[in-house]
């Protein structure tokens, strides 16, 4: 018997017949260090709370001036699976090094420190809202799409945060889709090269924490779920750092068909006012495909939306916030609108009726799409607001000539609209008559000036 080891040239010559030892496994990233990102995010209560990520083997601590605590562990580090739903060809564990903290917000406190991060409280009305959506880098190998993540005009995110915070808002809302970076970067292909991928936390930070960092510590945010952040993606992930619930981070357990518990959380409500509050929508996992009626998720689904109708009625006027758009068109490359398509939309229907949310609520917050579009309808919907733009590659557009002579559904008359490619953000601000909408495009330069009034849409 030849033993490779103590001939090393003729090992050079068998390795084709498995004497050479295969190659080492790539070195994985150290562990940073210390706090990496501190924030206030609302909760379902409806509350607010502290998270933080950090390096170090314990959480940090809260401090105020009229106190400290503890934060609480919601996730430790650990390695769990590849998503279940992951369909790309080159797949690994799902690597988390971080710890991920939270602690509620102390009731008698006007700032807290964590470290050198200083967070203040929530404002009693929150009355400069940023929106931005669909922010993460795409590298998809399934769909031959790589984005530039390393080049400001490829991914334009970064200098979308540093236009945000100038906004100086209130309150941040992100309607959903953080996580892009499913498959590593082509080799030979600089635009992206030696970027994190997979769904652990480098990729996390690289496509939303690190970047985000200053604008998470300036103004309190609202975090909605897209489809990328669903169980069978990035869902583990969304579960340790996002997620609106409490306590030890929830898990991704399937419980009947097309249910898994991780995909469902129960809607919650954020006060803006004494008039007015957000209803926010978990929409993730059930993206175009509508589960059969009288199935475990239809009835899931189904009691989802009977929570909002009970929200609705906690104050005069609601914005429901949710990922996918159900009054929307699809962009195309020639601009030809087409409906938006939900797999909520029916749910919406039965739960409703033709105007599809409750009477209370006014207008709809959304992403999915990966443009910037506003309807307003002569018929009795609220009016429908679209926040896509916040980064992630985009193709497409929507001649808003053909738009106002379409309809997103069957007998909705659209009497509004406007459309934007550009990538950006939108301020909602508030006014005695309702909000005014004004949408910016990354430089910070005005695309769009509108103003909503009930669920009167004009621009």
């Amino acid at each position: 018997m030849i033993h490779c080891a103590r001939f090393p040239l003729l090992a050079a010559l068998l390795t084709l017949a498995g004497c050479a030892a295969p190659p080492p496994p790539p070195a994985e990233p150290p562990v940073p260090a210390g706090l990496q990102q501190a924030w206030v995010q609302a909760v379902a209560g409806p509350a607010w709370a502290v998270r933080a990520v950090t390096g170090d083997a314990t959480c940090p601590t809260l401090s105020w001036a009229g106190g400290s605590v503890v934060m609480q562990e919601r996730s430790a580090p650990g390695t769990e699976p590849s998503p279940p739903g992951n369909t790309q060809a080159e797949r690994k564990p799902t690597r988390f090094t971080l710890r991920a903290c939270e602690a509620p917000w102390p009731s008698d406190a006007a700032s807290v420190q964590l470290g050198d991060v200083t967070l203040q409280a929530p404002a009693a009305e929150l009355r400069r809202i940023l929106v931005i959506g669909d922010t993460g880098c795409r590298l998809k190998a399934s769909d031959q799409e790589f984005q530039p993540c390393d080049e400001a005009s490829g991914w334009p995110f970064p200098r979308v945060l540093a236009r945000a915070l100038t906004l100086a808002p209130d309150l941040v809302i992100h309607v959903g889709d953080y996580h892009y970076r499913e498959s590593p970067c082509p080799t030979g292909m600089t635009g992206c090269a030696n970027s994190p991928w997979g769904y652990g936390d480098d990729t996390w930070q690289a496509d939303f924490f690190q970047p985000a960092k200053a604008l998470l510590a300036a103004a309190p945010w609202v975090f909605v779920r897209g489809n990328h952040e669903a169980c069978s993606r990035a869902g583990q992930g969304w579960l340790r750092y996002l997620d609106a619930g409490s306590g030890p981070a929830r898990t991704c357990q399937a419980q009947a068909e097309g249910v898994n518990d991780g995909d469902f959380t129960p809607p919650f409500a954020v006060p803006l006012s004494p008039r007015s509050q957000l209803i926010v929508f978990d929409s993730a996992e059930i993206g175009s495909r509508t589960p059969p009626r009288g199935s475990p998720a239809w009835t899931r689904w189904r009691e989802q939306l009977d929570r909002v109708a009970e929200l609705s009625g906690d104050r005069a006027q609601s914005l429901f916030v949710s990922h996918h758009p159900s009054l929307a068109f699809s962009p195309s490359l020639l601009g030809v609108p087409s409906p938006a398509r939900s797999g909520l939309t029916p749910l919406l229907q039965d739960a409703f009726g033709q105007r599809l949310l409750p009477p209370g609520v006014q207008a709809t917050l959304h992403g999915h799409l990966h443009i910037h579009q506003v309807l307003g309808f002569a018929s009795n919907q609220p009016a429908s607001l679209v926040i896509g733009n916040g980064g992630s590659a985009a193709s497409g557009r929507i001649n808003v000539a053909a738009a106002l002579n379409a309809e997103p559904r069957p007998g909705v008359r659209v009497e509004t609209f406007q459309s934007h490619t550009e990538f950006g953000m939108t301020l909602l601000r508030a006014t005695p008559q309702g909000w005014q909408l004004k949408a910016f495009n990354a430089l910070g330069q005005p695309l769009a000036t509108c103003s909503l009034a009930g669920q009167k849409l004009r621009c």
